[in-house]
């Protein structure tokens, strides 16, 4: 299944659609006004005009979640703490009507490349890019109102990996969240907001890591989002392993997503 997000920063739903079906592209309602599913094309949907023009981006309906959790304002000072390629970090910057500031961080210089192209195609104004280690950003004092933490997973594609994921790797990248996910607390304003998500099914990576947190922090609090759930028609969304977290199920892309507070 595809989807396109339309970039409400140059065109309105409706235009974009009415563009689209003339070329032959027929699109389908999806929970979101701006965002529709791709029933048919007669070419890519990556290669036409309107494309290039930065009218729209395509990724999974699943994606939109977390960045509607956190739900940024025009305000705020966010931080993407794996941004790349740049479709949260871009929606982001939408919901924000392309004001307030993001630092969109990623560790792969290369990842970081088609972060900027996107940043740029969609006229983008609000976004810092920033290549660092996710693990080493609290050894600057900025702190941030919202923090998007979409972590490495073992559900993203790796280049080169053609074998069958081992516990081992579930292991490793369970770890590396849990630290993650300490270290963007660190850098969150008291009272500030943080999501949490992957695109893995494994509980290691998820509801553990959520506990973990919960078990050896008393300055965060994690809040109840599962309200999310009734207006997310057409997602097979369902609330998490963890009262107020969500899980999104195949056929959808799986997500886990959970949203904390900072209390003091």
């Amino acid at each position: 299944m595809e989807y396109l997000r339309v970039n409400t920063l140059k065109i309105s739903p409706k235009e974009l659609r009415d563009r689209l079906e003339a070329k032959g592209i027929v699109l389908q309602d999806t929970y979101l006004d701006y965002m529709f599913k791709i029933v048919e094309s007669p070419y890519s949907p990556g290669c036409t005009q309107e494309y290039l023009f930065g009218y729209y981006y395509l990724q999974s309906i699943s994606s939109t979640v977390p960045p509607l959790v956190l739900n940024p304002s025009s305000e705020d000072r966010v931080l993407d703490m794996c941004a790349a390629p740049g479709g949260k970090t871009t929606h982001m910057a939408q919901l924000m009507d392309n004001q307030g500031i993001i630092v969109a961080n990623d560790l792969h210089r290369e990842r970081l490349r088609s972060l900027s192209s996107n940043v740029h195609r969609l006229s983008i104004k609000n976004v810092l890019i920033l290549n660092m280690d996710a693990l080493k950003l609290d050894r600057h004092l900025v702190y941030y109102d919202k923090i998007l933490l979409d972590a490495p997973c073992t559900g993203n594609p790796v280049k080169g990996r053609n074998r069958e994921i081992t516990k081992k790797d579930i292991e490793y990248c369970s770890r590396r969240q849990k630290r993650m996910l300490d270290i963007g607390l660190n850098i969150l304003k008291v009272g500030g907001e943080l999501v949490y998500s992957t695109c893995s099914q494994e509980v290691e990576e998820n509801e553990e890591v959520v506990q973990y947190i919960l078990d050896r922090r008393d300055d965060v609090q994690l809040l109840d989002v599962s309200d999310f759930i009734e207006g997310a028609k057409g997602i097979n969304i369902k609330e998490g392993g963890i009262k107020g977290t969500l899980r999104i199920h195949p056929p959808d892309e799986p997500f886990f997503i959970a949203k904390f507070r900072k209390v003091k």
